[in-house]
């Protein structure tokens, strides 16, 4: 069985880790350095969808792919945080355990050991969620608007978030709206945090 502090290695991480490796040394240390910087940092993205279209088309590589990298390189630095653990155990970790490129594991470690300490600093003061969600309740609204010649449909998506305080014990309803846009980048959000979820667990 693997002693590896990052579990048994997902699948996910196991492709990423083939992609890190065929990376350039020098675009893979900028990668893992903004990485490194942005770890633990709330409401923060690491990249811009600008940036991960450069990074596109900088890496060969499909922003898909690019994406799953960057959250597997995060997971490794929380897990590093969560374990506090020495950049020699480290480093045998991502190349015996993890098959990382031993070049590619000294860039990372050299980046754990420059960042830790400002990582960690930053995992310890975030802020713990007070509300839980209890409920979720939706529906469609398709608004009508008068177009030059003809009225032109506005379908608008209506949530309502119903959110337990776990201090009082009462029930606090949030209510918000997306349009097709808005929605599809929610998704987008939710499912970044599934990928995440599903990396941490399995």
């Amino acid at each position: 069985m693997s002693s590896s502090i990052f579990s048994d290695g997902s699948s996910k991480i196991k492709t990423s880790i083939q992609h890190i490796n065929s990376l350039d040394e020098a675009k893979f240390k900028k990668l893992v350095q903004r990485i490194a910087e942005k770890t633990g940092r709330q409401n923060e993205t690491i990249f811009t969808i600008d940036e991960l279209n450069k990074l596109e088309n900088a890496f060969g590589l499909s922003i898909d792919n690019i994406k799953q990298m960057i959250e597997s390189i995060e997971y490794m630095f929380l897990q590093s945080a969560y374990h506090l653990i020495k950049p020699q155990i480290l480093e045998n970790d991502l190349i015996n355990e993890q098959n990382f490129d031993e070049n590619k594991a000294k860039i990372f470690v050299e980046q754990w050991s420059a960042n830790a300490k400002e990582i960690v600093e930053r995992l310890k003061t975030s802020h713990i969620a007070s509300h839980s969600l209890s409920d979720i309740r939706w529906t469609l609204d398709v608004g009508i608007t008068q177009g030059s010649k003809s009225k032109v449909k506005r379908p608008i998506a209506i949530y309502e978030f119903q959110l337990k305080n776990e201090q009082t014990k009462q029930i606090e309803n949030i209510q918000t709206e997306f349009n097709k846009d808005e929605l599809y980048a929610f998704f987008e959000k939710l499912e970044s945090i599934q990928s995440q979820l599903d990396t941490l667990m399995t």
